[in-house]
């Protein structure tokens, strides 16, 4: 299940995925000199969690917001897209330098795309392109999305959010069309090198046309795995063949699993899930057993409402909501407050979201695209502490 929230990419017709999540709060008494533990079920928080905020110049052009945004092999790797439908892959070193780019080709207003990075920089690209289905009637048909359908899914044909939670979708139509269909007419995942080279381009029409109401939410690249497909029919593996192989099912999630969860890669290959039960407590975190098809026990922490999620070192993986961004640690099973958004002097968006994309690069250095940029413009930034 997935609410759209607003953002500055609502302006140019895309929506992302999120929703506002209550936050944390509480005093409590120092345990060591560098961690104070509050109140129970609180984060604990660390003593400077004070960041400044450093805009990084010359990275992205005027007009391009970004869809993907990952650290990997000691390069920040983006994908930005402008208006136009001009998407571009740019890379860069965490203090701004050394900026390197290629474009994708085709239009990115008439497809819809997902991306993963792995260690050697090479980008993959999942996308989809839509055609009108004609003679079309509101049965669900295999491969089809029909207007007007409250099936958790995306709005826009061009939306191409984080990995971790945005879907593909068909494109949006008029108010009061619902009879108006669209079919899948084409879905290929591209990979290109580190040089923009393009090394695989591989149909999986086959994964669209052979499952019904079938789509992908999302793709995670593993070392171990390689490619994962986050899937409506479960945990996918992209084969060289083209062909996306079944890991864990639907079923393996539990009976009030809806088809929907962000999906997400920690540290050392390690996976997790966040997933909305709407017949419990909102959204739980749980680490993903693949190999055992299972979940772990649901997390202590980051549940009830919808949090971001985010790469980096230092923790098992990171979380944000409205206040601040916590570092999740397995060992202790408590989340630790890195950032405090309102004692840094970092101001949400209009819709209180602060972070829109981000990678944590060491304990004192995050690169952001943060609120306050010109209109559809990215505005990445270097929070240092």
């Amino acid at each position: 299940m997935r609410k759209e929230k607003i953002s500055k990419k609502v302006v140019t017709g895309i929506l992302a995925t999120a929703l506002c999540a209550t936050v944390f709060s509480g005093c409590g008494n120092k345990a060591s000199d560098n961690v104070t533990v509050l109140k129970e079920g609180v984060p604990q928080q660390t003593n400077n969690c004070i960041f400044k905020e450093e805009k990084l110049e010359g990275i992205t052009e005027k007009g391009e917001y970004l869809e993907f945004f990952d650290y990997q092999g000691g390069r920040v790797i983006s994908v930005t897209h402008k208006d136009d439908g001009k998407r571009r892959c740019v890379s860069f070193k965490p203090d701004g330098s050394d900026v390197k780019s290629f474009d994708i080709p085709g239009d990115g207003n008439s497809m819809s795309a997902l991306y993963a990075a792995d260690k050697d920089g090479n980008l993959y690209m999942q996308y989809q392109k839509y055609a009108l289905e004609e003679n079309a009637d509101n049965k669900e048909e295999e491969g089809v999305a029909h207007a007007g359908d409250d099936d958790g899914s995306p709005e826009s044909p061009a939306e191409a959010d984080d990995a971790s939670s945005a879907g593909n979708s068909a494109p949006a139509t008029d108010e009061g069309s619902e009879d108006v269909s669209y079919k899948v007419s084409q879905a290929a995942l591209v990979k290109y090198d580190n040089t923009g080279k393009e090394v695989v381009n591989t149909s999986i029409m086959n994964a669209f046309t052979s499952q019904e109401n079938f789509s992908v939410n999302g793709i995670v690249w593993t070392q171990k795995y390689g490619l994962l497909f986050n899937t409506t029919k479960g945990i996918m593996k992209f084969e060289d063949s083209g062909d996306l192989s079944m890991l864990m099912e639907c079923a393996d999630f539990g009976d009030s699993y809806e088809g929907y969860c962000t999906f997400f890669k920690g540290s050392d290959d390690q996976l997790f899930a966040s997933i909305y039960r709407a017949d419990e407590e909102g959204y739980k975190c749980y680490q993903v057993d693949l190999d055992g098809k299972k979940l772990s026990d649901p997390l202590n922490v980051f549940k009830g409402t919808y949090y971001d999620f985010f790469s980096g070192e230092g923790y098992d993986f990171f979380a944000a909501d409205t206040e601040a961004l916590y570092g999740y640690d397995s060992k202790s099973g408590e989340a630790v407050k890195v950032v405090d958004f309102e004692g840094s002097g970092l101001s949400p968006d209009v819709a209180g979201i602060v972070l829109n994309h981000a990678v944590v690069v060491s304990d004192s250095e995050i690169i952001a695209d943060m609120p306050g940029g010109s209109q559809y413009t990215a505005n990445i930034c270097k929070l240092k502490k």
